[in-house]
């Protein structure tokens, strides 16, 4: 018992204290600026648990977030650092979009509607994971470079394309039109906005998690992660697992955008994304890149979210903080993760006096 304890703790230790750090800095930048710390934790609790509308804002913040932290896990694991997400985000709800606009008036049932969509924003997103994936299998080229150039085309494509081709009817507004009743996601809580989708990114996160863990395939994508030439040796084509582990990630970021559309927006614009793509790489690395912590640290990010917002509103402190805050709990995993060997040898140590 005590040795399996000594093996976790090390693992447990850097988010918890990433999170502590993060809020205590925090803390300290809104005691010197003259706000009330315990009456801002307060409007933090009040804006994530206070009410069902609350609650329901917390789990559709965080569903982007568990569903790309997800893939940017598998494709990290792998050893592909997917930093494109954000792109891959846009190409799904843009495939979604475009599907919608070529079905919009076919009376298609929700039932047949709803996955044709959904398939369309995996498509798009896998095929914006797996070019990067290829260039580096193929020709060298980094995909922390390539994805993010591609990200770039993605997010500038939309662009021109909602005020442009498939900009609303009235021309108005830099956005597409509304997407019809037979392809939204139904809403599964009460008199809340909590879409299905919520639903959707807990089953992709378990089912990654099992895929890891339970298969070959998972086992094959962390040999290949801890030791491309090792994999090689024992069988198992890199080049594939790179590939193929970038394009999963793709597809699961481009599914994340068109279940923003067709849960949430309904409508297709280029602010659609506050970051997500972004912020999902701090969600994975606070999770330890485990897919069933992902769903947790989501929670958390989508917490941050929806009660900093409550707090600006409350208190008047700048909804900003939430941003400060994410980027500090990215800081401080990548600090104590560094520091991470010399703790376990310090358990280590402690554990042969005993």
């Amino acid at each position: 018992m005590k040795a399996a304890v000594k093996r976790i703790l090390p693992a447990v230790m850097v988010p918890i204290l990433a999170l502590v750090s993060a809020f205590l800095v925090s803390s300290l930048f809104l005691a010197l600026a003259g706000y009330d710390v315990l009456q801002a934790g307060a409007a933090i609790l009040e804006g994530t648990f206070g009410s069902q509308r609350a609650v329901s804002q917390m789990l559709m913040k965080a569903t982007p977030l568990m569903l790309i932290g997800v893939g940017v896990a598998i494709a990290f694991k792998g050893s592909s650092f997917n930093i494109g997400a954000e792109g891959q985000f846009f190409a799904g709800a843009l495939g979604a979009t475009l599907l919608e606009g070529v079905l919009h008036e076919s009376g298609l049932p929700s039932w047949i509607m709803i996955p044709l969509l959904l398939s369309a924003a995996t498509l798009f997103g896998g095929v914006c994971g797996a070019i990067p994936g290829y260039l580096k299998a193929k020709r060298g080229a980094s995909e922390v470079v390539t994805s993010v150039m591609i990200s770039s085309i993605m997010v500038l494509l939309v662009g021109y394309l909602v005020n442009g081709p498939i900009q609303e009817p009235n021309k108005v507004y830099s956005e597409s039109q509304e997407i019809a009743v037979s392809a939204r996601l139904p809403y599964i809580w009460g008199n809340t906005k909590l879409h299905a989708g919520i639903l959707i990114a807990l089953a992709v996160a378990v089912l990654a998690y099992i895929m890891l863990e339970k298969t070959t395939y998972g086992f094959k994508i962390k040999m290949a992660g801890q030791s491309a030439l090792a994999a090689e040796y024992a069988g198992v084509n890199p080049k594939f697992i790179c590939v193929s582990t970038l394009a999963i990630s793709g597809a699961i970021a481009g599914l994340a955008g068109g279940i923003e559309v067709l849960g949430l927006s309904w409508k297709l614009y280029v602010s659609i994304s506050p970051g997500y793509g972004y912020n999902a790489i701090a969600v994975a690395l606070l999770a330890g890149l485990n897919p069933l912590a992902i769903i947790l640290s989501s929670l958390l990010f989508g917490a941050l979210n929806t009660g900093c917002n409550q707090m600006a509103r409350t208190i008047g402190v700048p909804s900003s903080l939430s941003s400060l805050l994410q980027a500090l709990v990215l800081l401080f995993v990548v600090t104590y993760t560094a520091l991470q060997p010399q703790f376990s040898k310090y358990l280590k140590r402690r554990g042969s006096k005993c």
